[in-house]
């Protein structure tokens, strides 16, 4: 069944015809996901599935969810999720390992459903030993209240309520109302069987054609002696639609056994409304009674038919009594009975209504009935409740029932018992309080009157005269679609009436509206459609849920609705939605793209409520059930909720032996953290290094900054930590780990997040992972790029470890790259110090000289050359950017440092800043760092820097201090720049 096209006079319907619609941070700890209050819906069912979009300080860059505020909002409804689901998950997990060795995938899902429906009754069992009493007196107060029963007296029904609401105030409601949801799902779970039987796949279908022919061949063929018992039997074993019919009033029968008051508790709170106790059934009409005997003792009394009859009004009121007391008195006289007589006379058929309501069979009315001296009701019904040998046919009895439900004295609910034995439909509806009532009604209507049909039709001599046949027969009732389209009247009428509309609107009710109309499919896809519209309908992005429908433009929100934000409904509705998909895999090939999403809404709206509950395992279980391409992003999401590495390492086990594309997952994951944590655009100078000072002699016009490497780490950094560490828990895969890495690392840099590129690298530094990583692919733990003691056992392995460093190679030179900013830091750093000390030392302290020889020893790979290596367009295109807006900024800046170190370390920093420009000068093909300077405009700043620096040297020569050049140095000093010293003073000056 499809989910209906929205009206708003349809606003509360949620069966109908088929419609095709298109689809539709964190910085500070304040995005959450929120609860969506919607009006109209039930107040309690304030829980949604989305997460807010807050405002970012940078406009390139979405804030990732911080897990716990992410599900924090959700905690009140993952509190409701117990430990069933994991019962739940492990009864699921052990049907999917036996089902490919299972003779009939319809035994084997038909037995998972029973399974599900014992789980259901054990735990109903569980609970009844501890609340069993309160239940009792709850039910009997709802029956009280829904009935509509007045008591005897005002006074007696206040004090009878003030008793009840006393005794019911001190018990745990909580636990009560628990009892009645689990039996509700018990109930559930055995229609949904019911109906699995009922309407079987075709694996099911030929078992059943089977037990039909043997029913039949036992019953033997009709003849002209069979009795209607036979031929009731053989009606619901031939007609499908009959035997639906059947089975569905007695499961109706069953419910109201389970979820209303028990007989012996509405005969209770009857005898409290009368104020009489047990004495109320005792004693029949017993105030009419005496006053006719009062009345014959003061006059004469007539005894012929014909004459008069006294007048005799009732005690309270002006209305004439009856003067006889056969049990039609009052209707063939027109007249009344004493008010407590009238009060028992309403009660005994309001008991035997609710006793046929709950399936009594004869004998037990019988038996009741004879227990309060009223043995002629029972006769009365027994005759059309059991179709025996006892009675060749019992159709003009029936005819008789259905006309006195239709007589105008009787009371309703005497009308409402012969209505449902003589099948008035009319009758039985104005004591219907529930929605079940309507359908147990309609239900029993049809089946009386299809079975009279069946009769007519086989064998004509058992169907009653034609002048008793009813005339209001429904031929419709014979046909399954035109009952199909009944039921489904019913249940639209049901939920725009007054007085069932909140009750249909329930999600219980909502599963069973759609299991009764054999609509499983419908159902999952139309809950799945309203969780993607109302997501739309208030604009929020969602960190699961894919969806694909536009907001509705009445703004109204169907019922079905509630089964969303229902946790057991869901996970009901989560379980019939895997079952449907196992017995009917062609129902899927017949959805598209669209539909699918919003189908598979269901199963991520389940796995998002075990996610805020904290049942990660279970989610794996649930996830393996969905698409491909819709578990990668389900899980790719899910997976930042897990930090502990012990649990990560469970998580992907399990993943693996789902036979989950576990790399794809961990990809996903990567690619939406980095979306939500480092942005997407390129930021034009992602690090400013340099300050201008006018300091000439100890800097060349420019220093580093002080303060320029940012040091705090947030939460968006280890996001990005978090999903990294996923791929060193895989075992081998060289190739994925370093390109994960990498791409990490290159967005960090080119978006300005220079504080979680130190992060990265400080987690995943390179030789770790090599070493960690190689053993599994070559057998050896070395570190590939820096490996000086091992070599390849063959040209194979050569082979192997020439690709592998290339496929890390990016990684390695990033990695340089952010030790070398780390370096100049370092410099600063212990410059500052030295120049601020007061007074400055003669000496120039070690730590300042191993600071500097730290910061060439990083600047070393960057004068060769790296990041020229790129592997694709996109890496392409995020390494040019780096080496255009990085690698200027830090060869500018090392020159500030051979400035400076020159000045108080030793001139031999000065020669290293003319072999600087000799490299980049030289370097062409190689460094390419020319071109660096080129595409971003600072080859002018490049030339002032050096300018500078050789006017120090100039400064210093003339001034004639001693310098001894290093050994590796001999044959150069400061005097090779008096050549062109002019020159470099204008330039200088310039």
């Amino acid at each position: 069944m499809a989910p209906i096209q929205r009206t708003t006079s349809q606003a509360n319907a949620g069966i109908g015809k088929k419609v095709h619609r298109k689809r539709v941070t964190r910085r500070e700890p304040s995005d959450s996901w929120n609860l969506l209050n919607h009006q109209g819906m039930n107040p309690n069912a304030n829980d949604i599935f989305m997460q807010n979009q807050t405002e970012n300080q940078s406009p390139t860059m979405e804030q990732p969810p911080d897990i716990d505020e992410a599900v924090g909002p959700l905690r009140e409804m993952a509190e409701r999720v117990g430990k069933e689901v994991e019962t739940f998950a492990q009864t699921l997990d052990e049907f999917f390992e036996d089902l490919p060795t299972a003779t009939s995938r319809f035994d084997a899902a038909h037995e998972l459903v029973s399974q599900f429906k014992a789980i259901a009754e054990r735990t109903v069992e569980e609970l009844k030993g501890r609340h069993e009493r309160d239940l009792r007196e709850e039910l009997k107060k709802e029956w009280g209240e829904q009935a509509h029963i007045s008591a005897v007296s005002n006074a007696q029904q206040s004090a009878a309520s003030a008793r009840s609401m006393s005794s019911l105030s001190a018990r745990k409601t909580e636990q009560v109302q628990d009892l009645r949801q689990w039996q509700q799902e018990a109930d559930i779970w055995d229609l949904f069987r019911m109906m699995l039987e009922l309407h079987p796949f075709e694996s099911g279908t030929q078992d059943q054609q089977k037990d039909q022919e043997q029913t039949l061949t036992k019953l033997g063929p009709p003849h002209r002696y069979t009795s209607e018992a036979d031929l009731w039997q053989r009606f619901i074993t031939e007609d499908r639609l009959g035997k639906e019919r059947c089975q569905i009033k007695e499961w109706l029968e069953r419910t109201a056994i389970h979820q209303s008051s028990d007989v012996q508790g509405i005969v209770e709170e009857l005898e409290k409304k009368a104020g009489r106790g047990k004495g109320l059934w005792s004693s029949g009409w017993l105030e009419t009674r005496e006053r006719i005997k009062g009345e014959k003792r003061k006059r004469s009394w007539p005894n012929a038919a014909d004459s008069p009859l006294p007048q005799i009004r009732r005690s309270d009121n002006q209305e004439l009594l009856t003067t006889t007391l056969d049990p039609d008195a009052a209707q063939r006289q027109e007249r009344t009975l004493e008010k407590p007589d009238a009060y028992f006379e309403r009660a005994i058929w309001v008991a035997c209504w609710e006793m046929l309501r709950r399936g009594s069979s004869w004998q037990d009315v019988c038996e009741w009935c004879e227990e309060r001296k009223e043995g002629w009701r029972a006769v009365c019904m027994g005759m059309a409740m059991d179709s025996t040998e006892r009675a060749a046919s019992t159709a003009a009895w029936r005819r008789m029932c259905r006309l006195a439900s239709q007589s105008d004295g009787a009371t309703e609910y005497e009308a409402a018992v012969y209505g449902l034995l003589g099948g008035d439909l009319k009758a039985v509806r104005h004591v219907c309080r529930s929605v079940d009532d309507h359908l147990y009604a309609h239900y029993s209507s049809a089946l009386l009157q299809q079975f009279e049909g069946y009769v007519l039709r086989t064998r004509p001599s058992k169907a009653p005269p034609q002048q008793w046949r009813r005339s209001d027969v429904d031929d419709s009732l014979q046909d399954p679609k035109r009952a199909e389209e009944a039921i489904k009247d019913l249940i639209q009428r049901l939920r725009q009436s007054t007085t069932t509309s909140n009750e249909s609107a329930k999600p219980m009710k909502i599963i069973q509206s759609y299991l009764l109309a054999d609509e499983v499919g419908s159902m999952i896809h139309t809950v799945g459609s309203c969780i993607a519209e109302t997501a739309s309908l208030h604009g929020l992005e969602d960190m699961i849920f894919l969806r694909n429908r536009e907001a509705p433009q009445d703004g109204v929100i169907l019922p079905e609705t509630e089964v969303a934000l229902d946790p057991r409904a869901l996970r009901i509705a989560t379980h019939m939605s895997i079952v449907h998909r196992v017995l009917s895999p062609e129902y899927l090939a017949g959805l598209d793209g669209d539909e699918l999403h919003e189908d598979e809404n269901v199963l991520v709206a389940y796995i998002q409520t075990l996610r805020a509950a904290g049942k990660r395992d279970l989610i794996i279980t649930y996830a393996a059930k969905l698409r491909r391409e819709q578990y990668i992003v389900v899980l790719g999401h899910m997976l930042q909720d897990i930090t502990d590495s012990n649990e990560r390492t469970r998580i992907l086990s399990l993943m693996q032996k789902a036979d989950l594309d576990v790399v794809a997952i961990l990809n996903e994951q990567l690619k939406w953290v980095a979306s939500h944590s480092l942005g997407g655009e390129y930021v034009r100078q992602p690090l400013r290094i340099l300050e201008d000072t006018e300091e000439t002699k100890l800097h060349p016009g420019q220093r580093i900054d002080v303060e320029f490497l940012p040091n705090e780490i947030l939460p968006e950094d280890e996001a990005v930590v978090r999903c990294l560490q996923w791929f060193q828990q895989l075992q081998g895969e060289w190739k994925i780990t370093f390109d994960a890495l990498t791409l990490a690392l290159r967005r960090c840099l080119v978006t300005g997040r220079f504080s979680c590129a130190r992060y990265i690298v400080q987690n995943f530094p390179y030789e770790a992972v090599s070493m960690r990583k190689s053993y599994p692919t070559i057998g050896r733990s070395i570190n590939l790029m820096e490996n000086t003691t091992s070599t390849p056992y063959d040209e194979e392995e050569a082979m192997s470890w020439d690709l592998m460093r290339r496929q890390s190679k990016t990684y390695y030179e990033l990695t340089q790259l952010v030790h070398a900013v780390e370096k100049l830091y370092d410099w600063r750093l212990e410059e500052n110090k030295y120049l601020n000390k007061a007074p400055r030392p003669t000496n120039v302290p070690n730590s300042l000289k191993k600071a500097k020889g730290m910061v060439t020893e990083a600047l070393d790979p960057i004068i060769k050359g790296i990041l020229q290596s790129p592997v694709d367009e996109d890496e392409a295109a995020d390494l040019a950017h780096i080496r255009i807006t990085l690698i200027p900024e830090i060869i500018i800046a090392y020159n500030t440092v051979l400035h400076a170190a020159g000045n108080f370390i030793t001139r031999d920093c000065l020669l290293e800043s003319m072999e600087l420009s000799v490299a980049i000068a030289n370097g062409k093909e190689s460094n390419g760092l020319e071109e660096c300077f080129v595409e971003a405009g600072r080859m002018r700043e490049l030339v002032k820097s050096f300018a500078l620096t050789s006017k120090v040297m100039l400064i210093l020569k003339a001034e004639g201090k001693v310098w001894k050049p290093r050994k590796d140095r001999r044959g150069q000093d400061l005097g090779m720049w008096e050549i062109a010293g002019a020159g470099v003073r204008a330039g200088g000056d310039e």
